[in-house]
């Protein structure tokens, strides 16, 4: 083999070699990882919410952010990107340099339900986001204005048979699992019953106290106090058995309906980051987050806002529970005939 003049070798190709000859292979890369990892994180991170402020992942982030600030040693920021039934916060973190100091705190229907739910989203999944930690879970409660004559999901599905089209039901946004759970149930039932959607929480739940939309899934520590207060009923949660955090309601699997025997929704919320981040940076994140959730206070203070604390969780766990769940939401969405959106 003819040698090559030095002249026409580029310093890269030269240090290259060099480290080829000299090195153990593949020892800058890993020590370059780990001095990289190991200098994590010495400036800000960014946790991007979805979601208006209030909301369940808004509320878990801000936990979240109080321990890692207080075991890194660095500020951790909040900031909340709402919109497109989540899809312009997680965007925003999917096409974030991958270095650990933007990351995203979501429920689950951004990453699991959107894919089925947009003609076309800005991002994929799979190739742009990394899974972290799962972080908690909860059902929702079917709520009902207390006008409506009807105690119980049993009921309501004999009230809707006998009055089609007569009921509406409001959502926080297309999308969102008070979307897609009650498309769930009337898939399920058979009930013909309008979707009201609107651009957040807050408003939809106005009009629900106002009577102006008859039913509408929400979150446990949204409508607990509103059920017990009697300014709504609540009808059932979406999980089979009853929660804890609302012992007086039923499940959707002791409703006595054949066709709800096997409904059993429970949504939950997660940290995730660009799919390029180093594995490094983002064990030390999930390390913490397990660590976090081990703790009498974090199951307290979740408790407090009816999030049951997940489970110590890998990132590989949380990737097959995400593949799963897609796909699971993909067939819901084509039976229930859910139209596709345009972001």
């Amino acid at each position: 083999m003819r040698n090559i003049p030095l002249p026409f070798i580029s310093r890269r190709r030269l240090l290259a070699r060099w480290m080829l000859t000299t090195l153990p292979l593949g020892a800058g890369l890993l020590g370059s990882a780990r001095a990289h990892a190991a200098a994590y994180p010495s400036r800000p991170i960014r946790l991007i919410v979805p979601f208006s402020t209030g909301a369940t992942a808004d509320i878990v982030a801000r936990l979240l952010a109080e321990r890692l600030h207080a075991s890194f040693g660095q500020p951790v920021v909040v900031e909340n990107k709402s919109g497109a039934g989540g899809v312009i916060g997680a965007d925003a973190v999917a096409k974030a340099p991958a270095d650990g100091y933007t990351l995203l705190l979501t429920t689950s229907s951004t990453v699991v339900i959107n894919p089925s739910l947009y003609k076309k989203l800005p991002y994929d999944v799979a190739r742009d986001l990394a899974p972290v930690a799962q972080l908690g879970s909860l059902p929702a409660l079917l709520v009902a204005t207390p006008s409506l004559p009807v105690r119980n999901v049993a009921e309501l599905v004999a009230y809707v048979r006998k009055n089609p089209g007569k009921l509406t039901y409001a959502s926080n946004g297309l999308g969102s699992y008070a979307h897609v759970m009650m498309e769930l149930l009337k898939h399920s039932t058979g009930m013909e019953i309008e979707h009201v959607p609107y651009r957040g929480g807050s408003q939809a739940d106005s009009d629900l106290l106002a009577g102006n939309v008859h039913l509408m899934f929400n979150s446990l520590a949204a409508a607990a106090q509103l059920v017990a207060a009697g300014r709504l009923k609540g009808l059932a949660v979406s999980s089979a058995q009853r929660s804890p955090f609302a012992p007086g309601i039923a499940g959707m699997g002791e409703s006595g309906l054949a066709e709800l025997k096997d409904y059993d929704v429970s949504y939950w919320v997660g940290l995730m980051a660009p799919a390029a981040t180093p594995a490094a940076i983002v064990h030390s994140l999930n390390t913490e987050a397990n660590a976090w959730l081990r703790t009498d206070q974090a199951r307290e203070r979740l408790s407090a806002r009816k999030i049951v604390a997940a489970p110590s969780t890998s990132p590989e766990d949380m990737k097959d529970q995400i593949r799963a769940e897609m796909a699971y939401w993909a067939k819901v969405l084509k039976d229930s005939k859910v139209e596709l959106q345009s972001y």
